[in-house]
């Protein structure tokens, strides 16, 4: 039997696959649900969720700098022109979500303010509700 060398045949076939499985994934993925016009955090247009029982990312007074999920938590960082609005803020952010975690937090911050201290933190959770604490007095 001749010695037939394989090697570069299935590397090119590993690179193909590679390269196609690649292309599939970006031609299948999902449009972003909820679109934001340009970079500008403070933009005043908000566009519709197309599932309808998403939170809107953001609107006039306020809008999410950061999110993040992890064993059935989800925390939600926000500025805000009035922090004092933080539980109509975090009831709007946490009514079409809260079925699928066990918390969920909601930080507010003025908006502007880098500091790590937010001004409020509603806390959500299926046994106590929605639960506020206040930093900035």
């Amino acid at each position: 039997m001749a010695g037939i060398n394989l090697g570069w045949a299935i590397r090119l076939g590993l690179v193909t696959c590679v390269i196609a499985l690649a292309a599939i994934n970006w031609a299948v993925r999902r449009e972003p649900a909820v679109a934001v016009g340009g970079t500008d955090p403070s933009a005043t247009s908000v566009s519709v969720s197309e599932r309808g029982n998403e939170p809107l990312l953001v609107n006039e007074s306020w809008y999410i700098r950061n999110m993040a999920t992890a064993h059935g938590a989800f925390v939600i960082e926000v500025e805000a022109d009035d922090p004092s609005q933080a539980e109509a803020i975090a009831r709007t952010l946490i009514e079409p979500i809260k079925d699928d975690y066990d918390e969920v937090l909601v930080y507010v911050n003025q908006r502007g303010d880098d500091s790590d201290l937010p001004a409020r933190r509603m806390q959500w959770t299926p046994s106590q509700g929605y639960v506020e604490i206040t930093y900035d007095q």
